[in-house]
């Protein structure tokens, strides 16, 4: 039998795992940095990133757009969309370059309704 502080002792350690593990958006106030010339972006089915803001240096960077998911997404950098489009669905990657030179800059998704579903992250480059 089942008793009340068995039920209760379940429960909170289900609370504790839950709260352990995150949830939510991908980005959640997080920064990735490039490394090696690099930097990683993943796209995510919720309409996010895997972080909110992104970090490289100044010059020419290489990035690889990977799709954790299904939908198709884009990556492009408002202002210069003509100089990189990265385009993923089906679990598949991208990669191209682009060179920036110091500033902010905004990344975002141009498939239709995903930029204005939130589908944009911040870039510093120094």
């Amino acid at each position: 039998m089942t008793t009340p502080r068995a039920i209760l002792g379940t429960t909170v350690s289900a609370v504790l795992l839950v709260c352990a593990c995150g949830g939510g958006g991908g980005g959640s106030g997080t920064t990735s940095t490039a490394e090696d010339g690099v930097l990683r972006i993943v796209a995510l089915d919720t309409q996010d990133f895997d972080a909110d803001g992104y970090r490289m240096a100044a010059g020419e960077v290489t990035v690889e757009y990977q799709l954790s998911g299904f939908q198709l997404h884009t990556l492009v950098v408002e202002g210069r969309e003509d100089e990189l489009r990265l385009e993923v669905e089906n679990g598949g990657t991208d990669s191209g370059t682009i060179t920036l030179e110091p500033g902010r800059y905004i990344l975002y998704c141009d498939v239709a309704g995903h930029r204005e579903g939130g589908m944009e992250a911040r870039l510093l480059v120094e």
